[in-house]
């Protein structure tokens, strides 16, 4: 009989594999599947109409962990990940048995990464599950460069010396010209 025919028809190996499984514990169906989505955790996210939803689940030793320590807050962090030099971020403070948030987009578009964690006592944030977040190519608009020249007087300098001198003679090269009238005469 080849491997392949064996796998179909169920041979001692299978068996064998499958009481040692079980022997380890790494067979229990339901109750262990039940048990094993508890221990993980996740963070799943989606963007509609300049909002986006999330929703995740913590371990339960994680939410021991936030529950007992004294000035740690749940926190979502949404930073622009689009890689254009953009530095911008919203961090939202959640509470702490909360598994779900709605929040406005604080980019229209471009790549976001959605980082779900903790703040420390400390000010550190603890990244505990992260997703991205594809809001379609980033829209750049260069402003259109200003020239503040183009209504300038043709006679500027004599306009704001004028003005800063309110028509009194300062002295310096006033006084030099009337100097060299009166001696020239």
């Amino acid at each position: 009989m080849s491997p392949a025919n064996e796998l179909k028809t169920g041979s001692p190996k299978i068996g064998s594999m499958k009481w040692l499984l079980s022997k380890l514990g790494l067979l229990r169906q339901e109750k262990n599947t039940q048990t094993l989505k508890r221990d993980l955790s996740f963070l799943k996210a989606s963007a509609k109409s300049n909002t986006i939803s999330c929703e995740w689940g913590l371990r339960k030793q994680t939410q021991q962990l936030i529950s007992q320590s004294q000035g740690t807050t749940l926190m979502i962090r949404i930073r622009d990940a689009s890689g254009d030099g953009t530095i911008a971020n919203k961090s939202i403070e959640i509470g702490r048995h909360a598994t779900q948030a709605q929040i406005n987009t604080p980019f229209p578009n471009g790549l976001i990464l959605l980082e779900l964690g903790y703040k420390t006592p400390e000010g550190d944030f603890i990244t505990l599950e992260y997703t991205f977040i594809d809001l379609g190519p980033k829209k750049c608009t260069t402003p259109e460069p200003t020239n503040w020249f183009t209504n300038e007087s043709k006679n500027i300098h004599q306009e704001m010396y004028d003005l800063a001198t309110r028509g009194v003679t300062l002295g310096g090269s006033e006084r030099i010209r009337v100097e060299q009238q009166t001696t020239g005469q």
